[in-house]
């Protein structure tokens, strides 16, 4: 069985792709090149937490795939006009799922799985999480959707990835003030339908640039094939 697994840097993403191997499932850890809107500090934390994952599951042939983000970020961006900016964290994560999709399908990957955790983020709102994933087929398993913060933290300890994950890396720069958190589909189909085809250019263009590294890897060689 192979999964998809996003990785974003922090304390939760990498838990749940330790659940997903313990589970018995190999693990392509994904993550998005948010550039200019995440700093490289935050690529250099996922080297760090990705190397970790591999060393401590030496028996898996375990890979490192990043796709860049900014591009479709600037299209989001562009695109959500007026209080249409609030669903901005929304289509964000619904362009995320669209590429881990296309690379599921690449690999013949089962499922796609994520470290959120239910209320968390605007995007992970009860009437949120069934939008982030509606554009796709492919399922999604979110092994830590009903744990709180403090029983994550104590797992990531556990695991042995609590350090690298709280090492500084930078946050998102194009969160809203005010995020969606009770979104509407209707709302959300109809924003989309508008700007789709200009998401699907940028997704193209972001694919193209897609790259794989086989872990453990040399951090400096993974930073130094990244365009930006």
């Amino acid at each position: 069985m192979k999964a998809v697994c996003l990785l974003s840097g922090g304390i939760d993403s990498p838990v749940a792709v330790q659940i997903a191997i313990n589970l018995g499932f190999q693990p392509y850890l994904l993550h998005y090149h948010n550039y200019p809107f995440h700093s490289l500090g935050t690529l250099e934390k996922v080297i760090e937490i990705s190397n970790k994952i591999a060393l401590n599951n030496l028996d898996e042939n375990i890979s490192l795939i990043i796709i860049p983000h900014g591009k479709s970020q600037e299209i989001i961006l562009n695109q959500l006009h007026d209080k249409e900016i609030r669903q901005t964290c929304l289509f964000c994560r619904i362009q995320m799922f669209r590429k881990a999709e296309y690379y599921a399908k690449k690999v013949s990957a089962d499922i796609i799985v994520t470290g959120e955790i239910l209320g968390e983020q605007a995007s992970q709102t009860l009437s949120n999480l069934p939008l982030v994933n509606a554009e796709i087929d492919i399922p999604v398993v979110r092994p830590l959707i009903g744990y709180n913060k403090k029983e994550v933290v104590e797992l990531s300890k556990k695991y042995g990835y609590y350090h690298a994950s709280i090492l500084p890396g930078g946050c998102c720069s194009v969160n809203p003030r005010f995020p969606e958190t009770q979104g509407n589909k209707k709302t959300v189909d109809t924003i989309f339908e508008r700007i789709v085809l200009n998401l699907n250019n940028s997704m193209k263009e972001e694919l193209s640039q897609l790259l794989e590294f086989s872990l453990p890897g040399e951090a400096n060689q993974i930073l130094e094939s990244i365009r930006v």
